[in-house]
């Protein structure tokens, strides 16, 4: 018997013994359906193996605890239930869209088993919560098919749109990496094609098909820098150090963020946040920058700095036409 069945039936058949309702093995069978011999087996597998104190009652025809007893993996301190009660709301908030079939399972099966070890009455769901905006979420069975090929090191082939080109382009890679990155799932995979690793936006890719054949996974360090070596999630070959002056207004807010692990961080004499860090995608730096506005001055490099300069100035064209 595999381990997460087995787990399922001992939660079961625990949190009815502790409520006083006699379980049996023909409410086990009932609710698991399978056998009563298998359900029986069960049970004499918590009494012999997890050493659990089951005493059986003629009159009630059902089970009870004759002592004090705690099933081991229920065992959760304070620490891990705050753990898994984020666990399960970060699953449902940054899941492949709307929760479905075999994800819906897990989750409601987790929530289950949180929701009988919580020491208050406060929902599960009601704790915690996150939040994200400008994300595009991904089909439920096209996040399946993709962990499908991903933990089974099977070949996935997919069309796919690029965001930098038109057209769509069908692809075979061997994926490596699930990452979500700001509400959006992308896979880190090898791409077949271009002969070199890739980052593929799981809501770009079309017609899903997870092949029979195998690969071997490729060494971490091959394709881990594209998720460590600098700034979000966009890669070039080649990186760049970015110096970012904000102003001290805007600096008590940016303080404390953490936008590269290796970020450096001085101030200057008028209280000015300096922020150093690596990138190595135009585009995704310079939207960020832009985003703060009049409160942020780029340093270095100098052509980042000009880019800026010149997308702020086809912004004030842009405006000045419309306020004619």
């Amino acid at each position: 018997m595999g381990e997460q069945i087995l787990l399922e039936r001992f939660l079961w058949f625990d949190q009815q013994l502790r409520q006083r309702l006699y379980p049996n093995a023909g409410h086990l069978a009932e609710r698991f359906e399978f056998s009563a011999k298998t359900a029986q087996r069960s049970i004499e597998y918590f009494r012999d193996r997890l050493r659990a104190p089951l005493e059986y009652d003629a009159l009630h025809r059902g089970y009870f605890y004759r002592a004090d007893f705690e099933l081991p993996a229920a065992r959760i301190s304070a620490g891990e239930l705050a753990a898994l009660l984020i666990s399960r709301r970060l699953l449902c908030d940054a899941s492949a869209g709307n929760l479905e079939g075999e994800l819906a399972s897990v989750v409601n099966k987790l929530g289950g088993i949180i929701s009988s070890h919580l020491p208050g009455t406060l929902a599960p769901d009601e704790a915690f919560s996150f939040r994200w905006n400008q994300f595009v979420p991904t089909k439920n069975d096209d996040f399946q098919r993709v962990c499908q090929a991903l933990l089974g090191a099977r070949l996935l082939t997919f069309d796919y749109q690029s965001p930098a080109r038109t057209g769509i382009v069908r692809r075979s890679v061997e994926p490596h990496h699930l990452v979500n990155y700001l509400g959006t799932w992308h896979l880190i995979a090898y791409c077949r094609l271009r002969h070199d690793w890739r980052d593929f936006v799981l809501p770009r890719m079309a017609a899903l098909v997870v092949e029979r054949d195998e690969f071997n996974y490729r060494p971490r360090a091959d394709w881990k820098p594209l998720l460590t070596d600098t700034f979000g999630i966009f890669q070039n070959r080649h990186s760049f150090t970015v110096a970012l002056r904000f102003t001290p207004e805007r600096s008590r807010l940016v303080h404390g963020q953490v936008w590269h692990p290796d970020q450096q961080v001085a101030y200057d004499e008028a209280g000015a946040l300096i922020l150093t860090l690596p990138a190595s995608h135009p585009a995704e730096i310079l939207m960020s920058i832009l985003s703060h506005g009049a409160e942020v001055e780029v340093l270095a490099p100098d052509w980042l700095r000009s880019q800026v300069a010149g997308e702020i100035k086809r912004m004030g064209q842009r405006y000045a036409v419309r306020g004619k």
